[in-house]
């Protein structure tokens, strides 16, 4: 074999064939359809902005049980009511989801781990 006929065994001995981020990947995930998004097994889950809160907002437990209502929103610090008592929960520990096509906005902290306002 001479030096010529030795160069493209070379080059791609070294690697200056196609390099790997310009190959074509093959797809791995399609996007959600309509149908799958129905189905009860489904959930989809979101963080969420202070902008999004208004007074009167439920937020659930992870149950789905109200444990307040949006009271007032100050930042990034969210007061939730009971209806007897206040509590600051940061707006870190709240998120959205969906399910069955209805959104829910969701603490991660339980009602007992909520520092009262008071």
């Amino acid at each position: 074999m001479n030096a010529i006929t030795a160069i493209p065994f070379i080059a791609v001995a070294l690697g200056v064939a196609t390099p790997i981020a310009a190959q074509e990947m093959p797809e791995t995930t399609a996007p959600a359809t309509a149908a799958a998004l129905d189905n009860p097994e489904v959930v989809t889950v979101r963080n969420i902005s202070h902008i999004e809160l208004e007074p009167g907002t439920p937020i659930v437990d992870e149950t789905g049980k109200i444990i307040g209502t949006v009271s007032k929103v100050a930042g990034n610090t969210i007061i939730l009511t009971d209806g007897t008592d206040q509590f600051e929960v940061p707006i870190t520990q709240l998120y959205a989801y969906t399910q069955y096509g209805t959104e829910h906005f969701a603490s991660r902290l339980p009602r007992t781990s909520m520092a009262s306002a008071r």
